[in-house]
């Protein structure tokens, strides 16, 4: 039976179930300075997100929990000035201001995540979000910490699976099951934590299935279909296959995604150490160029795994396992107040298969380390030094191999220092980076060595009790990587031809932010603009030309600058012990110019404006949200329009007890109103919808 006829009859169990449970009023409501109570990386002091100059988002408990989706970029978007490289519901990347790949550090605990998601946005992330415990949006610069690599951002994804405190008992957990519509969806995660002595531990472990999404019309846009119709016509009287075009289903979406960790520390009072190991599995289609199957002929059984091996396009066969190590040390000795040393090492590979035959097989050994040495307070003065060192040996072989294989190499020294008096607090640091890629011998291609220096600055103000003021400055570079220097073929996950350039040089940029946060009464929220200006960025720009049946896109490098604005703001309506009630108004701007030519950046996020309302009272919840993104019709030379849309969903919950059982049920509507909604910022927008109208149900339990 599919999930959508099962679907009903679950839900109803699970809701017989908790009947016979005792409802449980939630906690009393927080206090609206909640985002201060949560601790952030974006700086290696640990501090709140209004105690730091760059604009911080931080997404836990509920919050997480209401936007958790299958790919990290697609949970993310709809933050302010996040978007996603949506590529189908088996990769998705997070964007931050019109900036993607590798200027968006992910990070996952503190360190990369060592696959090759940076290369290509057909490529997935090695995490699932529903393992996660909180995840931390740093907008805008972020490279003194993390490299050139997060010139435009970091998103630092905190799993706990390396405990840094012993848990509450001998024995906690939580297990999620939970299914949707649009997808056929059935997913189930748990984790396990416990202690014995001074020893805590953690398992983990999720499985999720899905199927072709349903989309509300054609994957395709009107004018690539008209382009198809041509085709046919000129190949009228000829023996070939004609296909229709794929119409309420995208073709070639099927996921069926594993993992597991294990994790081990020993606390104790003056610090802690411990390791993890885990893996992950995934096998996704990459949507594009599909057309859709026939339906069954009456009294035909349809194949529910038909998703997952009829379909001729791109599949990927991702494997991952990855070992981490991170320890604490918080015992002063001298100028030394305490020691942070984290290490991931990652054997990584991902083979892309063409219908049933194997393309490229894509692998990465890669580890990557740093080490923060806090001092004591000299003065006004307190900060950090650290070192981080990392390398990658990364290699794609096989008939369609784009690139060859490389090692790069990474060192990197930086300086944090922070002053506090009265009401202001200055921080600033500087970082330098150095970077070797060397290509395989046998192919003939000079090794290149890079050299970054990053500054940064910060100012904040707290203006009241209720407001602060942030300003930051910084100057960074960023080495090309071996993608952008060495590429030099076809490309079957994007439909391309990518071609490098080994002259490339170091990227430049100079960045200005301004916001205002305000944290008390009945309206917070912050209010943000930014400046950032590239001599020399890189990015795949379209040619015009074809190279074995593909459009050529070349990495060129040129002048540019970012520009705009972001808000949120939350209106408090009410709110008692037992009711809470609040309206959220958000929006975004972002204009990116190739200044060298007066031209538009392609992929760039357009105008968004949203709208949400929160309710609670005792152990019901519900949200709603619309979120309204205009038309993109500001276009880079050889890119479509993109239409606009509006994206409605509304969710409700229940809490209830069960013994010391902890439950949840929920229910999740999102693209309430079916509309075609395509992501300017994907290179498959014109190909790959975002899925149609679509219910999520489940249930969470904790004990």
């Amino acid at each position: 039976m599919s999930f959508r006829h099962s679907f009903s009859l679950t839900f109803l169990a699970l809701a017989a179930v908790a009947g016979r449970a005792q409802t449980v009023p939630p906690a009393p409501p927080a206090d609206p300075l909640h985002l201060d109570d949560l601790v952030v990386t974006a700086s290696p002091l640990a501090r709140g997100a209004d105690e730091i100059s760059a604009p911080t988002h931080v997404l836990a408990g509920d919050a997480l929990a209401r936007r958790q989706q299958g790919t990290l970029g697609e949970t993310l978007a709809g933050l302010p000035g996040v978007d996603s490289t949506y590529f189908g519901p088996g990769a998705s990347r997070p964007v931050i201001r019109g900036l993607g790949g590798d200027r968006i550090r992910v990070l996952t605990g503190g360190v990369g995540t060592l696959d090759a998601s940076v290369v290509s946005p057909d490529h997935a992330v090695s995490l699932d979000p529903l393992l996660i415990d909180r995840v931390e949006v740093v907008r805008g610069p972020a490279a003194l910490l993390y490299g050139g690599g997060a010139i435009g951002g970091v998103v630092n994804v905190i799993d706990g699976r390396i405990p840094e405190a012993l848990p509450a008992g001998p024995v906690t957990g939580r297990l999620e099951v939970r299914g949707d519509t649009a997808a056929d969806e059935r997913t189930t995660a748990g984790v396990l934590t416990g202690a014995a002595g001074q020893f805590a531990w953690r398992l983990d472990g999720f499985r999720r299935l899905t199927g072709d999404i349903d989309i509300p019309g054609f994957a395709e846009t009107a004018a690539l279909r008209a382009e198809h119709e041509l085709e046919e016509a000129e190949h009228a009287g000829e023996e070939h296959e004609e296909e229709a075009p794929a119409f309420g289903t995208l073709p070639n979406t099927a996921t069926e995604t594993n993992g597991a960790a294990f994790g081990l520390s020993y606390i104790g009072g003056r610090g802690h150490l411990g390791f993890s190991y885990s893996g992950l599995d995934s096998l996704y289609g990459v949507p594009g160029h599909e057309h859709h199957e026939e339906e069954p002929a009456a009294g035909e059984a349809e194949d529910e795994d038909a998703g997952h091996d009829e379909h001729g396009g791109v599949r990927i066969d991702l494997r991952q396992r990855r070992g981490d190590v991170h320890g604490e040390w918080l015992a002063p000795v001298g100028l030394l107040r305490a020691a942070r040393f984290q290490l991931g090492v990652a054997d990584y590979e991902h083979t892309e298969l063409e219908g049933d035959e194997i393309g490229t097989r894509f692998t990465n050994q890669a580890h990557e380390g740093r080490l923060e040495l806090l001092h004591e307070k000299v003065g006004d003065f307190e900060g950090a030094l650290g070192w981080q060192f990392a390398r990658s040996d990364f290699a794609a072989a096989g008939a369609e191999a784009f690139m060859p294989p490389s090692v790069t190499r990474q060192q990197a020294v930086f300086l944090y220092e922070e002053r506090g008096r009265g009401d202001w607090t200055a921080q600033f640091g500087a970082r330098v980076e150095w970077q070797k890629i060397t290509p395989a011998a046998v192919s003939g291609l000079p090794a290149r060595r890079h050299t970054g220096e990053t500054f940064t600055a910060g100012l904040i103000w707290r203006v009241s009790e209720a407001g602060s003021l942030a300003l930051s400055a910084s100057a960074n570079e960023r080495a090309p990587n071996a993608q952008e220097l060495y590429a030099d073929g076809p490309h079957a996950g994007t439909g391309a031809y990518e071609l490098g350039d080994p002259t490339l040089g170091t990227e430049q940029s100079r960045g200005l932010d301004l916001s205002y946060r305000h944290r008390r009464g009945a309206v917070t929220g912050e209010l943000s603009v930014f400046l950032n200006r590239f001599d020399g960025y890189i990015y795949e720009a379209a040619t015009g030309a074809e190279e074995d049946g593909l459009p050529v896109y070349a990495f060129v490098q040129r002048d540019a600058e970012l520009y705009g604005a972001e808000a949120e703001l939350v209106f408090h309506l009410h709110e008692t012990k037992e009711t809470v009630a609040d309206v959220r108004v958000m929006a975004d701007s972002v204009r990116a110019t190739n200044t060298s030519d007066d031209t538009p950046l392609p992929r760039t996020t357009p105008v968004r404006l949203g709208l949400g309302f929160d309710w609670q009272h005792g152990p019901w919840s519900v949200s709603a949200d619309w979120r309204h993104v205009v038309k993109a019709d500001r276009l880079a030379p050889g890119e479509t329009a993109s239409p606009a849309y509006d994206m409605v969903g509304i969710g409700t919950a229940w809490r209830f007890t069960a013994g010391r059982t902890h439950g949840e049920l929920f229910v999740q509507g999102r693209n309430l109103l079916d509309e075609t909604a395509r992501v300017h910022a994907s290179f498959l927008k014109d190909l790959a919808p975002l899925p149609g109208r679509n219910f999520t149900a489940g249930v969470r339990f904790s004990f």
